[in-house]
């Protein structure tokens, strides 16, 4: 690995961490597009993989980077008492058993769909974040059963499937279904997200053992030599970003990111999509 693959994977570890800390969305938005271009350019990056396996590798790497650097993010915020665990929990519980599934169903399906999927998520994701923040505290939250197993199964397969943490799915259903304080958004959000990623996590380090089309330095079809730089990185800015959250307005920030996520989705569909029909 060169000394400018070695800096590209720090500084997007660096942009993660902190974006984790700051919006609750756990950073695999940046993660996987980034990794797309990383196995897509051996050239540059020194490991090629197999192009039916790159969507399933970039995705489970992201998915363990964001782990760790989602427990971090929400022990910070709950410590400014900030997460409320009473809608974490039980939907966190739920996303994990839809996590398996989605992990590995993700390995099944070709490298082109996963790609368009995820394209179309970051389309989404960006449309969400141009729309602006709406949400009041309530004297209870409308965990009913039904809300609870439906957030939690979209997030799990989600999650799993497309190698993101779900939080991008997660603040618009914890603002609008639950009724959640949105002061409380990005910190639970952050909290369900490192939950279900580790289910999703062990799943995909299972799943791919053995399988001798992985890279070099993998745990089942985890990336460790791509996936520990940008880890390492992140953890050292994720306090920054929840610090940030609570400081800052972050609406500029926010449509910034949408920018980004709409261009880069829109490439995916258009690519992928030639591919597939």
């Amino acid at each position: 690995m060169t000394l400018g693959v070695l800096a590209a994977l720090i500084g997007v570890g660096l942009i993660v961490g902190f974006v984790s800390g700051l919006i609750g969305i756990g950073g695999g938005v940046l993660i996987v597009p980034f990794l797309y271009f990383f196995y897509g350019h051996p050239g540059w990056s020194g490991w090629s993989v197999d192009p039916s396996m790159e969507a399933t590798i970039a995705h489970a790497t992201s998915l363990a980077i964001i782990l760790p650097t989602g427990l971090a993010a929400a022990l910070a915020h709950h410590r400014d008492e900030l997460v409320e665990w009473r809608a974490a929990v039980p939907i966190a519980a739920v996303a994990a058993l839809a996590a398996v599934a989605g992990a590995n169903l993700a390995v099944l399906l070709p490298a082109e769909l996963l790609k368009l999927m995820f394209g179309l998520l970051l389309i989404g994701s960006g449309v969400n974040l141009t729309r602006r923040e709406e949400g009041h505290a309530r004297e209870q939250l409308r965990l009913t059963k039904p809300a609870v197993i439906g957030i939690g199964i979209a997030i799990g397969l989600l999650s799993a499937m497309l190698g993101v943490g779900g939080g991008v799915l997660a603040i618009p259903l914890l603002v609008y279904v639950v009724g959640l304080d949105i002061r409380r958004v990005a910190a639970t959000s952050i909290a369900i997200v490192a939950l279900t990623a580790a289910s999703g996590t062990l799943t995909y380090a299972v799943a791919g053992w053995g399988d001798p089309g992985r890279p070099p330095g993998s745990l089942g079809y985890i990336h460790l030599v791509a996936a520990i730089p940008i880890l390492f990185a992140s953890m050292l800015t994720v306090k920054a970003g929840a610090i940030a959250n609570q400081r800052m307005k972050t609406r500029q920030l926010k449509l910034l990111f949408a920018l980004v996520f709409l261009g880069l989705g829109l490439q995916l569909v258009v690519q992928n999509a030639g591919q597939l029909f």
